[in-house]
């Protein structure tokens, strides 16, 4: 789906992929994916593309109107979060504005990703998530 951070199509795109879910035969975990490509040069109020994925052992059992994302390998950083997604972006302004200048990564043109439980409830205090950064 295409969203930005002004127009946050977010929770429509996650209640589609979690009302179907279960169509997803070949899971291997809980785990799920919650993917941004961004695109080159970007700035908060631009439009990026954004996926909610599971893992699979293969592409030969997805659902007919599902699409396929094979992640490409590199250097991450990872970050825990835990509390309420409506207080992830300070953590977001932290990381990018603090953390990666102070420390001098360089962000890489890779997706950015975040990887959460099934039972993930973004509205708990208690909610966690590894956030991944893609790097040079």
């Amino acid at each position: 789906m295409t969203t930005s951070f002004q127009d946050d199509k977010t929770p429509v795109l996650w209640k589609k992929f979690m009302m179907r879910r279960n169509e997803i035969v070949n899971r291997i975990s809980n785990q799920l994916f919650s993917l941004q490509i961004y695109p080159d040069n970007f700035t908060p109020g631009q439009s990026f593309r954004k996926y909610a994925l599971a893992e699979v052992s293969d592409f030969d059992n997805i659902p007919n109107d599902f699409d396929t994302f094979e992640l490409e390998s590199g250097k991450y950083l990872v970050f825990t979060y835990k509390g309420k997604a409506e207080n992830g972006p300070e953590l977001f302004r932290y990381i990018f504005q603090n953390f990666i200048p102070e420390n001098q990564f360089e962000v890489d043109d890779r997706p950015h990703f975040e990887i959460f439980g099934d039972d993930y409830d973004p509205n708990s205090d208690s909610a966690e998530e590894e956030i991944w950064i893609p790097v040079k």
